[in-house]
């Protein structure tokens, strides 16, 4: 009897595309930024014209973003989330964000750790850390929780327009974090791009991982 593929085949194979496509883009950032290759001079450009060419108020709106975002604000949202999952019924998506936010942010601080790059210096900062900056920890969390987000959202929806926006919606925010890191003055555009598919990629092992368990304990 021939197999049929239906919508759930086609979500589990473009989220391993999704993974390996992640896995190979933060290699090659990594890669760049271990041997301090020429397209870090890029980085500086980007930093350069962003921190140039502000505005007081897009300045206090990225702020705000950034605020938001930090890693006490990710985990507030975090819990938030599980909870209304949990009172739900769905206590594989709980687990899956359980999993996915705190595992993903300490493997970014792992990985800072690991690379000790130092932040972009200015002579007028905006933001002053001394942390390291490679990859983004505010964009990482992001990534972790808007992306969780667009999965549980697209894998329950019934319809495409939906499904479009809600990703749409959360790329959107990913996108805006990011920016508002670079802009700020306290990250390069590698550490963002870094964070992001690093971050993917452990979202996705989550996703898939809770999802097996699921499968095997007979779970709908």
């Amino acid at each position: 009897m021939r197999h049929i593929t239906g919508p759930r085949d086609v979500r589990f194979w473009s989220a391993i595309a999704v993974m390996l496509a992640a896995s190979a883009a933060f290699a090659v950032i990594a890669d760049a930024v271990s041997d301090k290759a020429p397209i870090l001079k890029q980085d500086l450009q980007v930093s350069v014209w962003l921190h140039t060419h502000g505005n007081p108020v897009f300045t206090a709106f990225l702020l705000a973003i950034t605020d938001v975002h930090s890693p006490l604000g990710m985990t507030i949202m975090s819990c938030l989330l599980a909870f209304m999952l949990w009172r739900a019924g769905h206590p594989y998506w709980t687990l899956s964000l359980a999993l996915a936010v705190p595992g993903g942010l300490l493997i970014n601080t792992i990985i800072k750790l690991t690379f000790n790059r130092a932040r972009p210096v200015w002579e007028d900062p905006i933001l002053t850390l001394s942390s390291a900056s490679f990859p983004s920890g505010h964009t990482a969390g992001a990534t972790l929780f808007y992306g969780f987000l667009a999965a549980y959202m697209v894998w329950n929806m019934k319809t495409a327009w939906p499904r479009v926006i809600a990703v749409l919606g959360c790329t959107f925010m990913v996108a805006l974090v990011g920016f508002s890191r670079i802009y700020l003055g306290v990250h390069y555009l590698s550490d963002v791009l870094a964070a992001v598919s690093m971050s993917m990629v452990w979202l996705v092992a989550c996703l898939l991982g809770v999802r097996g368990l699921a499968h095997r304990r007979g779970a709908a």
